[in-house]
């Protein structure tokens, strides 16, 4: 029986890599607002209006990153799943399982550490965690099966999101003069203030029924990635004639529905109706799909390999550095650090995120010219299999 040990760093999958690495920038772009601002706000405070520069950059984040990029990194971590126990019977199923689960209570671990203490709510390896658990025993299915079960759970999310859409006011989705003071009052204080009310505010989010629909919604998405592994689209000598007509066909559907959705929110003071909220998720899952199709197909490219060979490593280490964004963001807008909370438009805030991927990209290609794993990465492979990885 062959020992199981990590993946040699050498036989990765540059391009799944590469993808992880783009979406880990994207996440970056959604997240800063709320690091950089009310935490539990998604736009702008104040009402739509054509001229203004914040509600420019909601626009396009709405029409193209919002949702995709998360949905790209939920996709690869089904993907991850497969390949994670594409051995498993050749190592004894129960054994490679017990690995996988033990991969699992790190990431939840990880999860903990990064919505407390790294002081950042909005953390999403909580719910990998724990949605990860949800999936394993659907890894056997037929693409068609977990196709199902995608769209059934993204259509049961649709009916919970539009009947809330159904009752939200401006009131709902906007900060009030006390609620500023209040929140700017901790996040522009010491560490001790920030933990205090980022516990609160992660307690608050994390234990109640709307952890459910984010479970769900990461789940679906990682059932697509599942999905899609199964189906060999990833593999090179899928036609390029499928791609171009794949990435078409989702880009057309993604760009109507998102289009709608984003109006629907504009001409109603940015708040969410009924059926922008009921199309979000067909929207969001198309678009996703588009730039799936569209990245795989210029893969194929020697000279766009070579341009995306430095996201490719940051992707090799997308939990370091994705653990290194929220420290940033503390670093950044905290009270102990740069105290910018809530000083920095939407356009300055995307301004920050790049500088700081940027800097992300340097780390990563410094770090892997001389060691074979990310810090974080060979921290999770040494809890998953019990011994220091080589």
């Amino acid at each position: 029986m062959t020992t199981a040990r990590p993946v040699d760093p050498t036989q990765r999958i540059l391009s799944i890599d590469a993808l992880r690495g783009i979406a880990l920038f994207g996440i970056l772009l959604i997240n800063i607002p709320d690091m950089g601002g009310p935490i539990a706000m998604d736009r702008p405070i104040t009402v739509p209006t054509i001229g203004d520069p914040d509600w420019q950059v909601w626009t396009i984040s709405q029409l193209f990153i919002t949702g995709t990029m998360r949905g790209l990194f939920s996709m690869l971590f089904g993907v991850g799943l497969m390949l994670f126990l594409r051995h498993e019977g050749e190592q004894g199923g129960a054994g490679r399982r017990r690995l996988y689960l033990r991969r699992l209570a790190w990431l939840f671990l990880f999860g903990v550490i990064d919505s407390t203490l790294l002081l950042w709510p909005g953390d999403i390896l909580l719910i990998y965690a724990m949605a990860g658990l949800v999936l394993l025993p659907l890894r056997r299915r037929e693409p068609t099966q977990l196709w199902g079960a995608a769209l059934v759970i993204l259509l049961l999310l649709s009916f919970w999101a539009a009947f809330e859409g159904s009752t939200l006011t401006y009131g709902d989705v906007t900060y009030s003069p006390a609620m500023i003071a209040r929140e700017g009052a901790a996040r522009l204080g010491g560490y001790g203030a920030n933990l205090a009310y980022m516990m609160v505010v992660s307690w608050a989010w994390t234990v109640n029924a709307f952890t459910l629909r984010w479970i769900g919604d990461a789940a679906a998405f990682m059932l697509v990635g599942m999905a899609i592994h199964r189906s060999g689209l990833f593999h090179r000598d899928v036609s390029v004639k499928l791609l171009r007509r794949l990435a078409i066909l989702a880009y057309a559907a993604g760009l109507a529905l998102r289009t709608i959705h984003t109006v629907l929110i504009l001409a109603h003071e940015g708040v969410p109706t009924n059926l922008s909220s009921f199309i979000d998720q067909p929207g969001r899952l198309a678009m996703t799909l588009g730039h799936l199709f569209l990245f795989l197909l210029l893969w194929r490219s020697s000279d766009f390999q070579r341009v995306m060979h430095p996201f490719a490593s940051a992707g090799r280490m997308a939990l370091t550095l994705y653990l290194g964004q929220s420290i940033a963001g503390a670093l950044i807008f905290a009270g102990f650090g740069l105290a910018l909370w809530n000083s920095l438009s939407w356009p300055q805030l995307w301004a920050i995120a790049t500088l700081v991927f940027a800097a992300q990209l340097l780390f990563a290609h410094l770090w892997f010219s001389r060691f074979r794993y990310g810090p974080m990465e060979w921290l999770w492979r040494w809890g998953t299999y019990g011994r220091r990885p080589g």
